[in-house]
């Protein structure tokens, strides 16, 4: 038997600066994510996203361009989660000093023409990514439905 949990809105952001993108990963996994999180109930998405990633990198975001959206759907444990991820665009502050501020996420980045090699989750974030490097226009990527 499946539970269901409630779905998740998360804002994450494509930091771009040259040729490398700033991806977060979770102190011993082998995954990366965009930086961002959960947007908190009665909270606007760009309002998650600024909180997000000054409490992560202590990065203020400006000019946010809007990128896509990807939906994400897994069972853990028995519990089906679905989550929105609201993806933008933005560049990295002039200067910007690369290290998290939460003991649990490390910041890095990697060569953009690396990013298809590395395990980035939710998966279809690369469709959107992808999409919007080659023509500059945000897409939608939806889930395929999860067993269980």
């Amino acid at each position: 038997m499946v539970s269901f949990a409630p779905v998740e809105i998360s804002a994450r952001v494509l930091f771009i600066t040259g040729d490398r993108v700033l991806l977060a990963s979770r102190r011993g996994q082998s995954w990366f994510y965009l930086p961002g999180g959960n947007v908190a109930p009665g909270e606007s998405v760009e309002a998650a996203l600024r909180r997000e990633t000054r409490e992560q990198a202590g990065i203020d975001v400006h000019d946010l361009e809007f990128i896509g959206c990807a939906e994400h759907v897994y069972v853990e444990k028995g519990v089906r989660y679905q989550e929105i991820n609201v993806l933008f665009a933005a560049d990295l502050p002039w200067g910007f000093q690369l290290g998290s501020l939460e003991i649990d996420v490390d910041l890095t980045t990697v060569a953009l023409a690396g990013l298809r090699s590395l395990d980035l989750q939710p998966a279809s974030l690369r469709n959107v990514i992808d999409g919007w490097l080659t023509d500059r226009r945000p897409s939608w990527h939806g889930a395929k439905a999860a067993a269980g």
